[in-house]
């Protein structure tokens, strides 16, 4: 995992935004990569949503994409997705009418390269998730959200001071702040800073 960017204010004038056409839209975003894996190019990135943004063409993408909305309101195929929020998106989900009216920001991860297909998968996808991050129930120990070999996410009421699988190497972390927000990347084993209220974790396991 290539890192460009270990701490970073997700509204900070500061961060080195590009411009990015995503494909089948109009107009182009502000995208700030923050990291990304040339082994199977997984990425995780920030991405500012101009008011007026819309994709009106139906198409899926070839790998998962889980994102938390920061600000505004960012919709994808009829859900409206709102600051908190919190979408996994299945890889071969058909996508129609994303848009946003007033403009987003969003934390958007990857789980390989994002090839944009138009039209359905040949394939049935898997169900997509919605999660309201700052209202849903938190039990002790956190909130499991997405579960998988390589990598997982997590929910925490405040910054754990361990976490990751039994009887596994720690993994690396990647922490979302949604007070603030604030994002933070951590080492396989390095504690997470000791910020205030709930922290989305998205930890990476070593091969």
């Amino acid at each position: 995992m290539t890192l460009r960017t270990a701490d970073a204010d997700p509204r900070g004038a500061d961060l080195p935004w590009v411009p990015f056409t995503i494909p089948g839209s109009d107009p182009a975003v502000g995208m700030v990569r923050l990291e990304v894996d040339p082994a199977d190019g997984s990425s995780t990135s920030l991405v500012r949503f101009p008011p007026g943004w819309t994709r009106p063409v139906a198409g899926h993408y070839a790998c998962d994409e889980e994102f938390v909305v920061l600000e505004g309101e960012l919709i994808v195929s009829g859900t409206a997705y709102r600051p908190g929020d919190r979408a996994l998106i299945p890889r071969g989900t058909v996508r129609i009418d994303s848009n946003s009216r007033s403009g987003a920001l969003a934390l958007a991860w990857f789980a390989g390269i994002p090839r944009w297909v138009e039209g359905p998968a040949d394939y049935v996808p898997a169900p997509s998730e919605r999660t309201p991050l700052r209202s849903v129930r938190i039990p002790a120990g956190g909130l499991p959200l997405r579960t998988g070999t390589a990598s997982e996410t997590r929910l925490y009421a405040t910054a754990p001071t361990t976490f990751g699988r039994t009887a596994a190497p720690a993994p690396a972390a990647r922490a979302l702040w949604l007070d603030g927000p604030h994002w933070t990347a951590s080492a396989p084993g390095e504690p997470l800073p000791d910020r205030p209220g709930r922290v989305f974790l998205h930890l990476r396991y070593s091969n």
